[in-house]
């Protein structure tokens, strides 16, 4: 596994996109378990691997059926190519436009959109995706490496936590965050709009060691589209829509 994943990188470290592509990385596979779809294709990889071809973003989606070839069929499968910028579907269920105040941790995009505009809310049921378009006048260096903060942060911010943060675990971000611990306490039990049920009876921090870990309703995310765009002003667009079951 260790030679096969390090010469996947050095194919990924070739690849360059031309200014309309943004890299896709689809996980093929029959299992019915949870995980994290982009941990399956970016960051099991490594998401260093990924700085020349995801300049222009990438999309990270499960595909549940087998990939199979002219020869044999194969259980688990990862298959990365370059596809032009997806329109965006034409069922929107949840529209949000923020401002990001730092790309550092999952709390920096989930203050933010927790402030955020909200343009389009409706309920979502199922399995789901998300599409982040994110507009800066300098683009990150490696979007692949950023793609993560950036989807956890926005699904905490918009999901229906079943159990309230243990108060001394936010006690712990409004001191690393500098914001008040009251604060932060209410826009987690009250978000900005829930449109994300979680499927786990879990607070959304629990403690971690010396910090926090993050628990956003990410289980039924299959389809994680991040595109990079010039602009004047840095803002984020998030868009979530259901998925075909």
């Amino acid at each position: 596994m260790d030679a096969a994943r390090q010469a996947l990188r050095q194919a990924l470290k070739s690849l360059t996109p031309q200014p309309d592509q943004i890299l896709e990385g689809v996980y093929f596979s029959q299992i019915d378990e949870f995980f994290d779809v982009e941990n399956v294709v970016i960051y099991n990889i490594e998401p260093a691997a990924f700085r020349n071809s995801s300049q222009n973003g990438l999309r990270a989606r499960r595909n549940r059926s087998q990939y199979s070839t002219d020869h044999s069929p194969f259980s688990h499968t990862l298959h990365y190519h370059f596809i032009p910028k997806p329109q965006l579907p034409p069922e929107i269920l949840v529209h949000l436009r923020f401002t990001p105040t730092g790309f550092q941790s999952v709390f920096d995009i989930w203050w933010a959109a927790s402030k955020g505009n909200l343009i389009k809310a409706s309920p979502i049921q199922g399995r789901f995706g998300l599409r982040v378009d994110l507009y800066a006048p300098v683009s990150p260096k490696n979007p692949a490496s950023r793609i993560k903060i950036l989807f956890d942060g926005i699904i905490a911010a918009i999901q229906n936590n079943l159990v309230s943060p243990p108060l001394d675990t936010v006690k712990i971000l409004s001191q690393k965050h500098c914001v008040d611990t009251q604060l932060i306490y209410t826009q987690m039990c009250k978000p900005i709009f829930p449109a994300i049920s979680s499927l786990r009876s879990i607070p959304l921090i629990r403690p971690f060691g010396a910090g926090v870990q993050w628990h956003p309703a990410d289980d039924l995310c299959e389809d994680c589209i991040l595109t990079v765009n010039q602009s004047n002003q840095l803002y984020c667009d998030a868009y979530l829509y259901s998925l075909p079951t």
